[in-house]
């Protein structure tokens, strides 16, 4: 465990990995069990003394050192035991807020040595044990209960409902768009009649979540989220998203629909709380960081909403999001323009 050059002390953990045969409910063949941060209701960065609400989601086993270090979780020491949760994973190559470029680069020369590499290792196969422990684990809720059929059936059928899922996901977006056909807003048989087709998509898709052979399908879960909101159901579309989220925690997709929604809500914190997360899951995109500009703007936070519009338009100077809030920040800052610092 490295003691950084600004004295903070960070280390490795996978004890939110279940140790095999501790988990009763069955997930699909080659997948292993273990606990993240929900991360729609509280996110980092995470204080010593908070709680953080977990959530139990499965992912396929990693195969690759590369693909095991999104599931080595970072956590800060302090005292003789204790620790705390960062938030952050192994495979972050971004220096956090709140480090120094030295802390950063001497951490990311630790994550070099081979003590690390081992424990990554090891990280693997506990993933792996732990799916083969749980292969034919009986409970209240498992596939083979569910449906009956034999292994390879299930896997045909959620397959197939897993792409029937995201064939609807691009049928939704195309009746948004034709929503939005601002020339044919007044043609009420044309509007009634893409308003029929999204119900029964609604209707598809609440029969798909409901069947506990389907209902871990993240892709349903967002369409239903994506086809409420077009509907004018803000809350069902929120649970809908949240549910995805908890099932693809690492979807941004998920994490930026959720950002959109909140901020439709009025719910500004559960906002930013979503728009940090896709931030965190990919920060070279501008969208996050436009998002997230976006949201601190309404909060009226407007020294971190430039950093971030900033990084946006950095990033991609034509992001219609980020250059409205620019705009803004500029036209703010010419009527009310800030008082001069102190010599």
């Amino acid at each position: 465990m490295p003691v950084l050059p600004s004295g903070r002390r960070f280390g490795l953990a996978r004890s939110h990995i279940l140790e095999p045969g501790t988990q009763w409910f069955e997930c699909p063949e080659g997948h292993f069990w273990y606990q993240t941060p929900d991360l729609a209701i509280n996110a980092p960065p995470f204080h010593p003394e908070q709680q953080v609400v977990c959530d139990f989601v499965h992912a396929p086993c990693p195969t690759t050192v590369a693909e095991a270090e999104r599931f080595v979780v970072i956590v800060e020491l302090f005292g003789e035991r204790g620790t705390v949760l960062t938030g952050m994973t192994l495979d972050r190559r971004q220096r956090p807020d709140g480090w120094s470029e030295a802390d950063w680069l001497a951490w990311d020369s630790w994550r070099q040595t081979a003590d690390v590499r081992a424990f990554v290792q090891a990280t693997m196969d506990m993933c792996r044990a732990q799916a083969d422990a749980n292969i034919g684990l009986g409970g209240p809720v498992t596939l083979r209960a569910a449906s009956g059929d034999a292994p390879e059936e299930v896997r045909v059928r959620e397959r197939a409902a897993r792409e029937r899922a995201v064939a609807m996901v691009r049928e939704i977006q195309e009746i948004g768009a034709e929503l939005g056909d601002h020339g044919r807003a007044s043609d009420r048989a044309f509007i009634g009649a893409l308003q029929d087709r999204a119900l029964a998509l609604r209707q598809e898709l609440h029969a798909l979540v409901d069947d506990p052979m389907h209902a871990p399908i993240a892709e349903a879960w967002h369409a239903l989220g994506m086809v409420s909101r077009l509907l004018d159901l803000p809350e069902e579309s929120e649970r809908a998203f949240v549910e995805a989220s908890r099932l693809a925690p690492f979807e941004l997709q998920v994490w930026l629909e959720l950002t959109r929604i909140r901020g439709e809500r009025g719910d500004d914190e559960g906002a930013e709380t979503a728009a940090r997360r896709a931030v965190e899951l990919d920060p070279v995109l501008s969208q996050p960081w436009a998002n997230l500009a976006m949201v601190l703007l309404k909060r009226g936070r407007l020294e971190e909403c430039r950093e971030a519009v900033g990084r946006a338009l950095e990033i991609d100077a034509d992001d219609h999001v980020a250059r409205y809030v620019d705009g803004h920040l500029r036209s703010r800052s010419k009527h009310h323009p800030e008082p001069p610092s102190d010599s």
